[in-house]
């Protein structure tokens, strides 16, 4: 290469492999020939569901505003989201299977050097997260992890998504308490019920708003309601009156503040229940990055997952460990 020449960011010198560049696609066209339940299953549940959301048409609003397309999860959350997003993200989801599984199909036929081919990025960005959130319901929580997350839950998601990295605790992680106060999850949960909206819950009224610092003050108590005899002739108050009018302040000073109480107990008995949203939300982010992750960590032992007369043969001369590539197929190059 000449020194005026670019590297190539390809994964080899044009090397050829036997899939199509839509990786995510390839397998959803070939899903009943795939014998692998790890890759069945990611292709079954969130392959076909995102082709699903970016093959929906949306109704353009004038001033090119549109009307998002929305489904709406078992707890109540309406999600809306452009189809052109996740037409967008799904292009970076195949990029990043077909970068894995180009480079294990290179290096399992040893068509060159393992230390010619380049590192592999498997960051999952937490911007194509924010964009996968809208169709697969865990907008809240990501939300979250781009505003005011806490240190712990931001590095939290930043090791859940480095897709091979060790990570032991996705499925025992519970976000940090102080979530279910944080300001931009209360506005998220608080939007108004608009089509334009990426997300909104009935559950919650739509005048919701953060809690401001709360901090008791009594007022000033009202005057006290004698009755006739509380007061004598030249009306002053009697002892009767005099306990009458004790009792009187201190009723109302106790009531008042018991109210008060009451009131900061109902209101957070309401927040909390974005605890519940934000559990069901969790545990769908949890099963998404768990099915990614094991998804690609078994494309990378081995690419040729889909079952045919035809098997691509390792430089030992043994069949790949099950998975075959059809021959109608064709080849990408990579």
């Amino acid at each position: 290469m000449s020194t005026h020449e670019k590297p190539t960011t390809s994964l080899t010198s044009r090397q050829r492999v036997p899939f199509e560049k839509d990786v995510l696609k390839f397998l959803l066209k070939h899903e009943a020939r795939i014998v692998n339940p790890v890759v069945r299953d990611f292709v079954r549940r969130y392959a076909k569901w995102l082709y699903d959301c970016a093959d929906q048409n949306v109704t353009v609003i004038p001033g090119g505003d549109i009307k998002l397309v929305r489904w709406t999860s078992n707890e109540g959350g309406s999600y809306g989201y452009n189809p052109a997003n996740i037409d967008y993200c799904l292009q970076k989801l195949n990029h990043l299977f077909f970068t894995v599984m180009g480079n294990a199909y290179i290096r399992q036929t040893q068509q060159t050097a393992p230390e010619d081919l380049p590192l592999l990025n498997t960051q999952l960005s937490l911007e194509l997260l924010s964009g996968l959130s809208h169709s697969l319901g865990f907008f809240v929580l990501v939300t979250y992890f781009e505003t005011d997350a806490s240190g712990q839950d931001k590095s939290w998601v930043n090791r859940a998504c480095d897709l091979f990295g060790e990570f032991r605790d996705l499925e025992t992680w519970r976000p940090a308490r102080d979530i279910e106060t944080s300001s931009s999850v209360l506005r998220v949960l608080a939007s108004a019920q608009l089509p334009d909206d990426p997300y909104y819950n009935t559950v919650f009224p739509q005048d919701i708003r953060a809690p401001e610092p709360r901090s008791y003050t009594l007022g000033q108590i009202p005057n006290t309601p004698f009755f006739s005899n509380h007061k004598d002739s030249y009306n002053n108050l009697t002892s009767q009156g005099q306990n009458y009018h004790q009792g009187y302040q201190q009723g109302y000073t106790q009531g008042h503040r018991a109210g008060y109480d009451q009131c900061v107990n109902e209101t957070n008995r309401g927040f909390s229940k974005a605890a519940f949203i934000i559990e069901c939300e969790r545990k769908r982010l949890v099963n998404f990055l768990r099915s990614l992750r094991q998804t690609l960590d078994v494309l990378n032992d081995d690419p040729l997952m889909v079952e045919d007369e035809v098997q691509v043969a390792t430089p030992d001369g043994k069949p790949s460990n099950g998975y075959r590539a059809s021959s109608q197929d064709g080849e990408q190059e990579a």
